[in-house]
C-alpha cells in the first residue's frame, strides 16, 4: 500500500507506481482533509485490517471454516 498526503497546485495530478502494481487494479481514493472532522484520525490511524488480512484468510479460508459456516 503507498499512502501520500500532497496539496495540489492545479486540478490534475499524477501518480507514480511500483513496477509490480502495473497490469494490476488500484484505487485511489481523494479527499480533502480539511473536510474530515478529525485529521489526525485520519494520519495517525494504523491500517491494521490490511496487515492482518492474509494472516486471518489463513485461519478463515479453510474447508473447515466454510463447513462450521453453512448453516448461517
Amino acid at each position: 500500500m503507498i499512502r501520500r498526503v500532497i496539496t495540489p497546485q492545479k486540478q490534475h495530478i499524477s501518480i507514480e507506481v511500483p513496477k509490480d502494481f502495473i497490469g494490476k487494479q488500484v484505487e485511489v481514493i481523494v479527499f480533502s482533509i480539511e473536510d474530515v472532522s478529525s485529521q489526525s484520525a485520519i494520519l495517525d490511524e494504523p491500517m491494521t485490517h490490511y496487515a492482518s488480512e492474509k494472516v486471518l484468510a489463513k485461519d478463515w479460508l479453510t474447508p473447515e471454516e466454510d463447513k462450521a459456516w453453512e448453516n448461517l
